[in-house]
């Protein structure tokens, strides 16, 4: 009896204490402060331009349905918004698979195959490009992937006259977006494995399981949480994303739905040249509420995934 009570009173004293700290509150503070004063007035304040009016060129605070009901009226006809929607889904879920793929190798790489000592210096050199600028990081992918880019002068010195024809394509705008999302991709995998339990791991192998089998029924399911975190990022910032798909993309890119733009960039034509800033805001909202559904779904399985591992 003894024994279990000193057993007991170390665990009450470690972890009661810490639960009810005040400086939770206070390490929550800021961020909540940010949120409430950057992030929800304003997309608080767009919901609610959507539904003003414009009169004689003015913008009128009257509560109206009229720019969803234009919108809506023409979303897979004249518009075209619906495709292009869907256009936007189907590049950021191929985005997704790519970047995510990739950098999870990547990842896989540096936890398995770099000394411990080098890994933190590795994964910050596979971060530094997130150091500088995105709009920068798009025009040097310009000069590189141009028709007479770095990339067709090196293959035409090779002797491969044909240039290839990455820009104003959605190959060109997939390789901006897996460029941009890769540093915050690596760090959400690495962080990932890196907690995988190696003994696992050992013990998996020790019973006859092959490499690729210890991976298969270990690695894999133990990362599934990291890798659905990862993927729900990627998703948001690739269907939310307009640089990548105008600078690089040229804002409209070939399909089995057609030569369509991208969504995001429609509401930036939208905003360029309509005088309806209603409307414009009435099509932001919407990208926004996709983006939230996005961000729900993914929310559901990583707390399917959360409980799997419990």
């Amino acid at each position: 009896m003894a024994e279990k009570s000193t057993i007991r009173a170390p665990a009450t004293a470690a972890v009661s204490p810490s639960n009810r700290s005040p400086l939770k509150l206070g390490f929550l503070a800021p961020p909540i402060i940010y949120y409430g004063i950057f992030f929800i007035p304003p997309l608080i304040f767009l919901a609610i331009l959507g539904f003003w009016v414009v009169e004689n060129y003015q913008i009128v605070p009257k509560f109206s349905v009229i720019n969803y009901v234009d919108i809506f009226s023409q979303f897979f006809t004249e518009s075209k918004f619906g495709l292009s929607l869907i256009q936007s889904l189907y590049v950021a879920a191929t985005t997704t698979i790519l970047a995510v793929l990739c950098c999870y190798v990547f990842a896989m790489g540096i936890v398995f195959c770099v000394p411990v000592r080098y890994q933190r210096l590795v994964l910050v050199l596979a971060i530094l490009p997130f150091w500088s600028s995105y709009i920068l990081r798009l025009f040097s992918w310009q000069t590189i992937l141009a028709q007479r880019g770095i990339l067709n002068y090196v293959l035409a010195r090779l002797g491969l006259d044909d240039p290839l024809i990455i820009t104003n394509t959605q190959i060109g705008t997939r390789i901006g977006l897996v460029h941009f999302l890769s540093p915050i991709l690596i760090i959400i995998l690495f962080f990932t494995l890196i907690n995988v339990d190696r003994n696992l791991i050992g013990a998996a192998r020790e019973l006859g399981a092959t490499r690729w089998q210890a991976f298969v029924r270990v690695i894999l399911p133990l990362s599934k949480l990291g890798l659905i975190l990862a993927a729900g990022f990627a998703m948001i910032v690739s269907f939310g994303d307009v640089l990548s798909g105008l600078l690089i993309g040229g804002g409209i890119g070939k399909s089995l739905l057609g030569t369509l733009p991208l969504y995001p960039d429609m509401v930036m034509s939208d905003f360029n040249s309509y005088t309806n800033l209603p409307r414009t805001a009435a099509l932001a909202t919407i990208l926004v509420l996709v983006m939230v559904i996005i961000l729900v779904v993914a929310y559901r399985f990583a707390d399917k995934a959360q409980q799997e591992l419990r």
